[in-house]
């Protein structure tokens, strides 16, 4: 029987579903993308409002064995607003109906069609093809409700909608920020167990996505760099974050966290190069300041860590962070702890004192 085609469609030979699903042809609802899908004896089709959308169906589609060769052509996309189909074939047939496309197998002699029920006769069909240049000149952006964008047409002030089977980019985005935020890993902490790792490793899919096709997104990059550093891929964090760093050379958040990649590293030179950039951006920032103060300290410049963490603690008295870094280069200087040389070290509770070293304490008090 003759099917109803609207927008752009993927129309697939039944006897080829029959070959690659494990239901055969009557599997199709099962994959199915939408509710403007449907089928006959013969055929079946998927409509969709966005050509993207066909396309993307399509590619799952040859996941699923069918074909599109010169020796076989298993399905084919149909665009209704001029009726032609690709690629080319010897078993579609296209022909228009009371307003409508409708499109069949050759040689089939049916002539009931398969339509949605909100179609009528004689009237426009529900999915509408402009181009490109009607879509720029014709319609305003109403709202996004979900996976549906909202338009309205200029011209006659009907409201048009658009619904999306593919998340924006910006959807995205904010779902990978999402997941690389719910597992984060702040410099010195361990890396983000196994267990929890895959949702970290489907953020980084995402957000490789998005930087090969925006590679001036400097926040995908400072993401991704610290997705990167949660899986403890450690270089690779660096090279995200030194991206975003050559894109954004004054942001001081992105310097924040490149330097603390560089501290995790070990490459305590470069963390202090990083740090004291940022703390020229912005000088009375007392966690730029802070952090200064720790890469000095790994350094092992402790005279610089001890005047840089004092100058913070005058700008912020009260910052509980800053106070425990101070205690901690005074504790260094004092001689009650070892100089830490990696973040591990420094944050890791001091060694008790062998008897020797209290009596060297004891003994120069006494003098």
């Amino acid at each position: 029987m003759p099917l109803l085609i609207q927008g752009t469609a993927i129309v697939i030979r039944n006897d080829a579903l029959e070959r690659c699903l494990p239901g055969g042809a009557a599997d199709f609802t099962s994959i199915a993308p939408n509710a403007m899908s449907y089928s006959d004896d013969l055929l079946s089709q998927a409509s969709f409002m966005s050509p993207l959308d066909a396309k993307r169906f399509a590619e799952q589609l040859e996941l699923y064995g069918l074909g599109q060769t010169n020796d076989v052509v298993d399905f084919v996309m149909v665009h209704s607003h001029n009726q032609t189909a690709e690629p080319d074939n010897d078993w579609l047939l296209l022909f228009e109906y009371e307003g409508g496309l409708i499109a069949t197998m050759r040689g089939s002699e049916s002539r009931k069609i398969i339509a949605p029920k909100s179609w009528t006769p004689g009237e426009q069909p529900d999915l509408q093809h402009l181009s490109g240049e009607e879509v720029r000149s014709r319609l305003e952006f109403v709202r996004r409700d979900g996976k549906i964008d909202v338009y309205r047409d200029k011209e006659t002030g009907q409201l048009l909608y658009h619904t999306r089977l593919h998340e924006t980019d910006e959807e995205i985005y904010e779902q990978a920020v999402a997941a690389v935020w719910q597992h984060n890993r702040n410099p010195g902490d361990p890396p983000v167990d196994a267990s929890r790792q895959q949702a970290l490793r489907n953020a980084i899919g995402q957000l490789q996505h998005l930087v090969a096709k925006q590679p001036t997104a400097w926040g995908a990059h400072v993401m991704l760099g610290k997705a990167w550093f949660a899986v403890d891929e450690l270089q690779r964090a660096r090279d995200c974050l030194q991206r975003a760093a050559d894109l954004e050379p004054d942001n001081t958040m992105v310097l924040k966290e490149l330097a603390g990649i560089c501290l995790e590293q070990t490459d305590t030179k470069q963390a202090c190069l990083v740090g004291e950039h940022a703390v020229a951006v912005s000088p009375d920032d007392p966690e730029l300041l802070g952090n200064l103060a720790v890469a000095y300290l790994i350094d092992g410049q402790t005279a610089k860590a001890e005047k840089t963490i004092a100058h913070a603690k005058r700008i912020k008295p009260d910052d509980a962070v800053n106070q425990h870094i101070g205690n901690l280069v005074s504790d260094v200087i004092q001689g009650r702890r070892e100089s830490p040389r990696t973040l591990q070290q420094m944050m890791s509770p001091p060694k008790p004192a062998s008897w020797y070293d209290r009596a060297r304490r004891w003994l120069g008090r006494s003098k």
